[in-house]
Parts: C-alpha cells; structure tokens; sequence
C-alpha cells in the first residue's frame, strides 16, 4: 500500500499514452440485444419462481383436498354446530 501512488501515477501516465479508439458499437449492436431480450420473455429468476409457485400451489390444493376428504363423513352430522367440550369449560370457569 506504501508504493500505491507511485504505481497508479504509472498506470495513469500510459493511460493518457495509449492511442484513442474507436468507442462506437457495431452497426446494429442495440437492435440484437434488444431482439434477444424481447425473444426470451422472462428471465432464468422469473423462471425458477414460476416454476416453484406451481409447485407449492399443486402442493396447497392437494392438502385442501386431504382435508376435505377427511371431513367429508362429519358433514352430514345431525347438529353440526353442536357446542364442544371448549365452551363447557369455559361456562364452568366463569361460573366460579
């Protein structure tokens, strides 16, 4: 780091020595990038997102369905909305 200067005064020197050059892009150049941008649509990330949200929302319908299937024989009960064991404990604390 001591003889940082020195070697950037260096670099520096044959910078402004070095023969100008062309810095124009080739005839077309931004039409081509533009072209193959528009022609892929998404990115690899976008992708992959898409790719994983299928997955998990295959995966959440499936669960939905296991549920369903699982209360299905409790959904013709007689009396559905029968209080449960929660509410006669909660009676007998507030009755104390």
């Amino acid at each position: 780091m001591r003889d940082f200067d020195t070697k950037w005064q260096a670099c520096a020197a044959r910078a402004r020595q070095a023969a100008p050059r062309d810095e124009q892009s080739p005839f077309g150049f931004a039409t081509r990038v533009a072209a193959r941008a528009v022609a892929s649509g998404t990115t690899p990330v976008e992708f992959a997102w898409e790719h994983i949200l299928a997955r998990w929302l295959a995966g959440a319908a499936a669960i939905l369905l296991v549920c369903a299937a699982v209360e299905m024989p409790h959904f013709r009960d007689a009396q559905p909305l029968q209080p449960g064991i929660e509410n006669a404990v909660a009676q007998l604390v507030w009755s104390l």
